[in-house]
């Protein structure tokens, strides 16, 4: 059982957490040998949420590995900052014509559990940047292959260590070039400690 590394008692305002965040993330000793591998298996979305063109025909394969940073017990709640790196490659026919996508990312992610121990449902959040190996996929073009990536994920952590996530992630340009389509997809993730 990990002792965590900061403990506050801070009031319920998002004011009070924002110093905790930036403590948590810059300034905590590195000091636990946590790491995930984490398996993933996904499709590509439709246009209903922040990409102009559906690329739901597409399938998606990937792994991450990620490192615990830091950790802390806050008002009866456990937060950890990861840092991850990953690698996805999407595949989808588009007009008679097999088109593939590899994704490497890097950024830092901030998980959230309910209970004061890293145990049980949990939600993540982790923004970074992105390398795209083709502008194109499917009928989405983008105007850079650099871009950030963001991610929403809930999960489960058992007893043993293991997790299971469900995960929405998206790419674009943020508005730093134009046209800025951006994609999306949704992952099932197995994490697998070590």
């Amino acid at each position: 059982m990990r002792k965590p590394v900061v403990s506050c008692m801070c009031g319920n305002t998002l004011k009070n957490y924002a110093p905790f965040f930036i403590y948590g993330l810059l300034i905590s000793p590195f000091t636990f040998a946590e790491s995930e591998f984490i398996a993933s298996a996904g499709k590509g979305l439709g246009s209903e949420l922040m990409q102009v063109h559906s690329i739901s025909a597409a399938e998606m394969a990937g792994f991450s590995y990620s490192y615990l940073l830091a950790s802390s017990n806050l008002d009866n709640n456990f937060w950890e900052w990861w840092g991850q790196g990953s690698y996805s490659h999407m595949r989808i026919k588009y007009r008679d014509e097999s088109q593939q996508q590899n994704i490497f990312e890097l950024k830092p992610l901030l998980r959230w559990y309910l209970r004061n121990e890293p145990r049980g449902g949990f939600g993540e959040a982790g923004v970074g940047a992105s390398y795209l190996s083709n502008d194109h996929f499917g009928s989405i073009r983008m105007s850079t292959k650099l871009n950030f990536a963001l991610h929403f994920a809930l999960g489960y952590r058992f007893s043993g260590g293991h997790t299971l996530s469900l995960r929405y992630s998206h790419f674009s340009n943020a508005r730093t070039n134009t046209p800025n389509p951006g994609f999306d997809f949704a992952s099932l993730n197995g994490h697998f400690n070590f």
